[in-house]
């Protein structure tokens, strides 16, 4: 399990938070501060939640199209997936932050929490208020439920926007990419050309493990929040991440700026990462703690999802990983920048796109992948005794 791709989609994430109770206190568009406020209990209750969300919507299927919106900032991998300059537009973090707070459903909560912060005597930014256990409590549930409800609509919204074409696209990238993705899923295998039957099996062993995915992700939230604060506290020694954000705006300027502010922060996320990684040792012990705690899991749920495939779909699925097409190239280049990884070959800087295997990447000669191609193999061809 890895967090940091999910760091940017998160951030945007917890605009929408900040911009809906913004929007309830009457206040003006804030100069958002993240390094300030993940200093504020509320907003580290908050965050600690969202990250559970975002790893729940990986097991449901619907992590990948958000990740597609720090992603997608790339105009290579944009081009890869042949996704247009309109279809862009329309996935922007911004466009879908509008239609989202147009959502009747998304509405009705943020009365819901308007109602309750004003029986609360909530005045100004929440975040930036002190609160007593029971107050708190009501409030993280109420913004739990929004986020929720954001993370599906906009993993909806990308979805409507990508052509089948598209999605086969970029589902063959996620499976090439399947050993940098946060957690997989049995929709990640649909590509493959899934029957109802493989489905079902899969969706069974996810069940069965469900309880164990559920204690791992509250165990890698807690270790995830001293990591994002880390980030956070580097960029803002670095000058923050502060802007000022209208979604009313309607001359489509406001878009423009949000678009040139995202681009920013991600990269200026990227270095951050890198540096710590660098040069602050308890960051990087964490980060490479919370990687390997995952693993074992992980790789539990992947061989049990490979022994559903049948022969024909796991030569494909070998031979996407073996033999990743140029989007996946990217793609994998992209997520381990998104970690904070360096450590590219002079070779590969100059060749942008070249695709560098990251320290735990599934890839030939490992020794897992390894011994579960032989053990299938077994499987297929038997012994000359074991076929007498």
């Amino acid at each position: 399990m890895k967090m940091k791709s999910l760091f940017f989609p998160l951030s945007c994430l917890l605009l929408v938070a900040v911009m809906g109770t913004n929007q309830l206190t009457q206040a003006q568009p804030p100069d958002i501060d993240f390094a300030q406020m993940m200093q504020s209990p509320l907003m580290q209750r908050t965050t600690e939640m969202s990250i559970q969300h975002a790893f729940r919507s990986f097991w449901d299927g619907r992590g990948t199209n958000l990740m597609a919106m720090g992603l997608l900032q790339d105009a290579d991998l944009r081009a890869a997936w042949n996704v247009s300059d309109e279809q862009f537009q329309s996935i922007s973090p911004m466009h879908l932050i509008r239609g989202m707070m147009e959502n009747p459903e998304w509405q009705e909560m943020q009365g819901e929490m308007g109602a309750f912060m004003q029986s609360a005597g909530v005045q100004g930014n929440p975040f930036e208020m002190d609160f007593d256990e029971e107050t708190m409590d009501r409030f993280v549930d109420i913004q739990g439920r929004i986020m929720a409800l954001s993370m599906d609509f906009m993993s909806d919204a990308i979805g409507d926007v990508l052509t089948p074409e598209q999605q086969q696209l970029i589902g063959e990238a996620h499976l090439a990419a399947m050993g940098e993705m946060p957690i997989i899923a049995p929709g990640m295998f649909e590509v493959l050309g899934l029957t109802d039957d493989q489905r079902q099996h899969m969706e069974e062993i996810k069940n069965e493990l469900e309880p164990e995915f559920e204690r791992l992700v509250a165990d890698y939230a807690s270790g995830t929040m001293v990591v994002m604060r880390k980030l956070f506290e580097e960029l803002d020694r670095d000058g923050g991440l502060d802007f000022n954000i209208n979604p009313e705006d309607p001359d489509g300027m406001q878009e423009r700026v949000m678009q040139e502010h995202i681009r920013a922060m991600q990269e200026r996320m990227q270095a951050a990462m890198r540096r710590l990684m660098d040069e602050d040792p308890e960051f990087r012990r964490i980060s490479e703690a919370m990687q390997s705690h995952g693993v074992e899991f992980t790789t539990q749920f992947r061989i049990r999802m490979f022994d559903v495939l049948t022969d024909e779909q796991w030569d494909r699925l070998q031979d996407l990983i073996d033999n990743p097409p140029e989007s996946a190239r990217i793609l994998l280049r992209l997520m381990r920048e998104q970690r904070g990884e360096g450590g590219e070959s002079e070779e590969a800087n100059e060749q942008p796109g070249v695709w560098q295997p990251g320290p735990d990447s599934w890839r030939p000669g490992m020794p897992l992948p390894e011994q579960y191609r032989q053990q299938r193999q077994q499987r297929r061809f038997p012994s000359p005794s074991q076929a007498n």
